[in-house]
């Protein structure tokens, strides 16, 4: 009798302890499915954006509704600048080789201040090969800030102060320096005063620069802003001027100038679609104009930054060897397609300064871009209107008369006219000539 009143409490023990494992079991399963489920619904709220059901917000548990996307527009209004404000541009792009290289082989250029590392530093005293002068301009005037601009007008005095090189991180910013309606009444015309900036907080560029906008801007804000300030020191001119004597003897330049002289540059180049994009990325360029094909198909455009330095580096070889440049005028006068357009130039002497030290000398020209005409074979032997060249101000209605009337072959040819004065060796023979 005691053995089996011994097993029957075992029994009981057994089952009791069989329940309480069967609560501990369905207790924990239950605590995790509730745990999941809370979180579930913590993700579900958190992917959750502007998601509403008629007119309130759906449950995540819901499978109806619609989700309303939002435009976020992180360009600057530029129809409420007024001359004067600054816009601080707050990107910061760090310069390679690779960037240098990339441009070098879109944009001919034998000058050795950008090409050989030996020469600049052994006989100009510079740290490393200078980024060409076309290449900081297009890094100084590309506005990813101002998408709502519809073409680039042109340029006016620009000046490279300081040098840039190769692992500079450069920043810019902009000051509103004007603001007109063009002469229809529809559109409004902004100028920039261009600054780039190095890590050091050095100057090395300034721009002037036009841009058309599809818009008008209200009465109040149109004006200028009158200069106040003093040009900064020419620091890099100045430098390559006192490496006169170093250069004695070493020139390198292959044509000797004259004032008065037209040069019909042979050299001829397009950009590519894939090329175009590349280098407007290289720049942090954001406009659609360069990049949707779908919008614009046969219609984008190339930037201006890629159509000067296709003009300049045309007209390169035959300028050789060039060691420092700035321009007075660009006027932009006709497009240029990526992939379409081939791109060719002329060069008109208009002055040359010798008095300079050593071999170097000053030389004044007027380099005329011109799409898809073969330069040496269609203009050799023909008289081409003074007027192009020698008017001290022309605008791109000008050359449309001009052309128009006294020379046809260049109607809707022409798409760019650079005023510059650039400091180059001088040509050995020329030298001993005089």
């Amino acid at each position: 009798f005691r053995d089996q009143h011994h097993q029957r409490k075992l029994k009981c023990k057994a089952r009791e302890n069989y329940i309480t494992n069967c609560i501990i079991i369905m207790t924990t399963l239950l605590f995790t499915k509730t745990i999941s489920s809370i979180l579930r619904r913590k993700r579900h709220k958190t992917n959750l954006i502007f998601c509403r059901s008629h007119s309130q917000f759906s449950s995540p548990s819901t499978s109806t509704g619609t989700c309303v996307g939002e435009v976020v527009d992180v360009s600057k209004d530029i129809r409420h600048v007024r001359p004067g404000d600054i816009i601080d541009v707050p990107y910061e792009i760090t310069v390679t080789d690779t960037m240098h290289d990339l441009w070098q082989s879109a944009f001919h250029s034998q000058d050795r201040i950008h090409t050989s590392r030996p020469f600049a530093r052994s006989m100009l005293g510079l740290q490393d090969r200078a980024l060409p002068f076309s290449l900081a301009l297009f890094l100084t005037s590309s506005m990813t800030h101002a998408d709502a601009a519809k073409v680039q007008v042109g340029f006016g005095t620009v000046s490279y102060i300081w040098p840039c090189f190769a692992g500079d991180t450069l920043t810019k910013r902009f000051v509103v320096t004007g603001v007109r309606h063009t002469s229809d009444g529809h559109r409004s015309i902004l100028d920039f005063a261009c600054e780039l900036y190095n890590q050091r907080q050095r100057l090395c560029m300034m721009a002037e620069k036009s841009m058309l906008f599809d818009f008008l801007v209200s009465e109040s804000s149109l004006g200028h802003r009158e200069e106040n300030t003093k040009p900064p020191e020419q620091s890099f001119r100045n430098h390559l001027l006192s490496k006169a004597p170093a250069l004695v003897g070493k020139s390198q330049s292959l044509t000797p100038l004259r004032p008065g002289q037209l040069i019909l540059h042979t050299m001829n180049r397009a950009l590519t679609l894939s090329q175009m994009q590349q280098l407007a990325s290289l720049v942090k360029l954001t406009h659609e104009r360069h990049f949707d094909i779908r919008k614009y198909q046969e219609e984008l455009l190339l930037p201006g930054g890629c159509v000067l330095g296709l003009t300049l580096s045309a007209a390169s070889r035959d300028l050789h060897e060039i060691l420092h440049e700035e321009i007075t005028s660009v006027k932009y006068v006709e497009h240029v397609h990526p992939g379409k357009d081939l791109l060719g130039a002329i060069t008109f002497v208009r002055d040359i300064n010798d008095n300079v030290p050593g071999d170097l000398e000053i030389v004044t020209v007027r380099t005329i871009g011109i799409k898809n005409l073969d330069v040496k074979r269609d203009l050799q032997g023909m008289e081409l209107p003074l007027e192009l060249f020698a008017r001290d101000t022309l605008l791109p209605k000008d050359v449309h008369q001009i052309c128009k009337t006294q020379c046809p072959l260049l109607q809707g040819k022409i798409v760019v006219v650079v005023d510059r004065k650039i400091i180059r060796q001088a040509n050995p023979h020329q030298i001993f000539l005089l």
